[in-house]
This record gives C-alpha cells, sequence and structure tokens, in this order.
C-alpha cells in the first residue's frame, strides 16, 4: 500500500505555471513540501518541492523559506520549480531537476483543510 503524502496536509499556496499546452496550469503546495495538480505527473503526490529559482540556480529560494513566508508573485515570477520524486532523500538543490515552466502567480489556497483528518 502506497503512502498518502496528503493525509493532514494543508494546503498553504497554488502556483500558477506557464501552460505551453499541457494539462494543468496550477499547482497546490502541501505543507509537507507534496505537489498536487491535475495531471498524472502531479498525482498521488509523486513529487516534491526543492525550491523555485532561477535555471542557472544563481536566484533560489528553498522550500523551508517558502514555506514560512509564501513570496509575492513578483518576487519570484519566471523563476523554475526544482523538486525531487517525493519519498527520496533530498538531494542538493543543484542537483535537483527542474520543471521548464515558469511560474507566473501564486495564489492563496482555496480549500487549505480539505486533506484533514476530522476523525479522531
Amino acid at each position: 500500500m502506497e503512502k498518502d503524502y496528503r493525509e493532514n496536509q494543508r494546503v498553504i499556496a497554488t502556483l500558477e505555471i506557464v501552460d505551453n499546452g499541457q494539462d494543468f496550469t496550477e499547482i497546490d503546495v502541501l505543507e509537507n513540501g507534496v505537489m498536487l495538480g491535475n495531471s498524472v505527473m502531479f498525482s498521488h503526490g509523486r513529487l516534491t518541492l526543492l525550491g523555485i529559482g532561477t535555471l542557472d540556480g544563481m536566484d533560489y529560494v528553498m522550500f523551508t523559506d517558502l514555506k514560512a513566508n509564501m513570496p509575492k508573485t513578483a518576487d519570484i515570477k519566471g523563476q523554475y520549480i526544482y523538486f525531487k520524486e517525493t519519498g527520496e532523500k533530498d538531494p542538493l538543490p543543484w542537483n535537483a531537476q527542474t520543471l521548464r515552466y515558469a511560474v507566473t502567480k501564486v495564489k492563496k489556497a482555496v480549500k487549505p483543510e480539505r486533506f484533514i483528518s476530522t476523525k479522531n
């Protein structure tokens, strides 16, 4: 049985990204860093956000800093998502894979508590 990385996690932000003909334009980021979207790539909590930065890594914000203080759109617009496969040991940011989709907007989550269980 696969672990459900969404369980009891709040959605801390929604990132809008450049579409380029793909089947997704928004990615929800959970407080544990897992990214969710309507693409197979983002289903089942497969990918975790490491940070957001330029492709050369010169400007880079780690997820822990993003989580503590989600930046305004103007601060990260045009930068890229660095990620790892969820469940893998965290690689160093400069070894991280990068989606070639630029962030266009950061939004508050519509339903941030949707994965929080009300069961005791």
